[in-house]
Formats: C-alpha cells, sequence, structure tokens
C-alpha cells in the first residue's frame, strides 16, 4: 500500500507521463489531493479482514 506522504507532485508528474496524461499546473493541487484522499479511503478497506467462508463473492447477474 502506497503512504499518502509519497504521493506528491513528482508522483502525480511521473504517474501522468506514465499514462500519456497532461495535467495542467493549476490543477495539480487538486489532483493530489484526490490522490491521497483515494489512498487514505484504499487503506481503510483494504484494512478489513475477508474470511473466505462468511464474506463470499455475491452471485453474477447476467441477464
Amino acid at each position: 500500500m502506497i503512504d499518502t506522504q509519497e504521493i506528491d507532485a513528482q508522483w502525480v508528474a511521473t504517474a501522468a507521463r506514465l499514462q500519456d496524461l497532461t495535467i495542467p499546473p493549476a490543477y495539480l493541487p487538486e489532483v493530489i489531493a484526490n490522490l491521497q484522499r483515494t489512498a487514505q479511503i484504499a487503506a481503510t478497506v483494504c484494512a478489513v479482514d475477508l474470511d473466505p467462508v462468511q464474506d463470499e463473492s455475491a452471485p453474477i447477474w447476467i441477464p
């Protein structure tokens, strides 16, 4: 899991370059804040231990 403090302007610039994205400098602070918040939410979700029997996946509905 990534530490939210690692998500900075350089991290975002590298990730954007790898995906061939251009992020205008004016949007950079908001992009960093959103990615940091997303990482916090992901860490919370990933911290929940699931029991493979009790917490089985829901069936897939196919029309």
